[in-house]
């Protein structure tokens, strides 16, 4: 037996807070993941190169040399007078002692100058001069590092 409503609604209406609030999530998601990939890297524009060819090695140790970001004071960065960060597989180091330190936590404890040790790949902002390049290259020869790599971006 069918019973009959006295005041049937108008129209059903889908309820819609579940729906707001599950988009509202992702945009915070996506506005987060977002900035981190952004901070994620140091902001380093490569230089271009036309030539060689690409590594995939999965055991390196990565120096960035990033310029200040803006906001940043002169004594946050890598030793006296120079206008850059540098980063050893993410983390900043304040001086040459503290990069040789850094570089020496990742090569063989035993041999650093060992061949089978992991290569350095040195990543430089395109506007750098050599002379922030310089105490990274200086401080993996004095480690008797075995394998030093400039990264380019490829042309074109």
């Amino acid at each position: 037996m069918r019973f009959r409503r006295l005041n049937p609604p108008e129209h059903e209406a889908i309820n819609v807070t579940p729906l707001i609030d599950v988009v509202m999530c992702l945009i915070v998601f996506f506005l987060i993941v977002g900035k981190l990939a952004h901070d994620r890297g140091a902001g380093v524009r490569l230089p271009a190169s036309a030539v060689g060819t690409a590594d995939a090695v999965s055991r390196l140790i990565v120096v960035e040399i990033a310029p200040l970001r803006p906001g940043e004071r002169a004594a946050d960065a890598f030793g006296p007078a120079m206008a850059a960060r540098v980063l050893v597989d993410g983390k900043t180091v304040a001086d040459e002692a503290a990069l040789k330190a850094a570089l020496l936590a990742r090569l063989p404890a035993d041999n650093p100058g060992d061949p089978g040790a992991p290569p350095v790949q040195v990543r430089a902002d395109r506007a750098a001069p050599f002379g922030l390049i310089e105490p990274v290259v200086r401080a993996c020869q004095e480690l008797k590092v075995p394998s030093v790599q400039l990264v380019t971006e490829r042309a074109g």
